[in-house]
């Protein structure tokens, strides 16, 4: 497999306060009420966002941020306790793994990785609700997780477009003027 030449635009650190910004949104669009019709399309932001953060930030958002994240799903969500929980620590790991692959991959490369980890996340939810008693929910579950792979390209746009440097001001900036 060649290595892509295309030159790569270096990103300037994130803030803090950008991370818990994009949190914020994400919980928000997770506990919009959705008609029965969208819910089965509806994907998980919050665990889109952890698999944004791990692989491109580790340092920051890490194991412990999706466990209470996590925490926070199941009591919202009125689940088993914990399963979440137990889901995206498991991504969340496997995200920071993968994260050297991903950066030298295409979005679109990227989006077919963060579809495996997202159905993944929720396999391991559909067995732990199984092993508890509950019925099968049905295959038009896993229809989010197409959704969420085909919102990664907007997620990185949309992520990255605060660390981006303007073309002039990089230019201005070079020449030292």
């Amino acid at each position: 497999m060649p290595i892509s030449m295309t030159p790569r635009q270096i990103l300037r650190p994130v803030s803090n306060g950008w991370i818990t910004f994009t949190f914020i949104i994400a919980f928000t669009l997770n506990f919009i009420p959705w008609s029965n019709k969208t819910v089965t399309l509806q994907p998980d932001f919050v665990l889109l966002l952890l698999i944004y953060w791990c692989s491109h930030q580790p340092r920051k958002i890490g194991l412990s941020f999706a466990f209470i994240f996590g925490l926070v799903m199941d009591i919202a969500d009125a689940n088993v306790f914990g399963q979440h929980a137990l889901a995206y620590i498991v991504i969340c790991y496997l995200s920071v793994q993968f994260s050297r692959r991903l950066s030298m991959q295409n979005v679109w490369q990227q989006a077919a990785h963060v579809f495996s980890l997202i159905l993944l996340a929720q396999v391991m939810m559909v067995v732990l609700r199984m092993v508890g008693g509950a019925s099968f929910i049905g295959l038009g579950y896993f229809l989010s997780s197409i959704t969420g792979a085909l919102l990664w390209p907007l997620c990185v746009t949309g992520l990255q477009l605060p660390q981006r440097r303007a073309v002039k001001e990089r230019y201005e900036s070079s020449s030292g003027t």
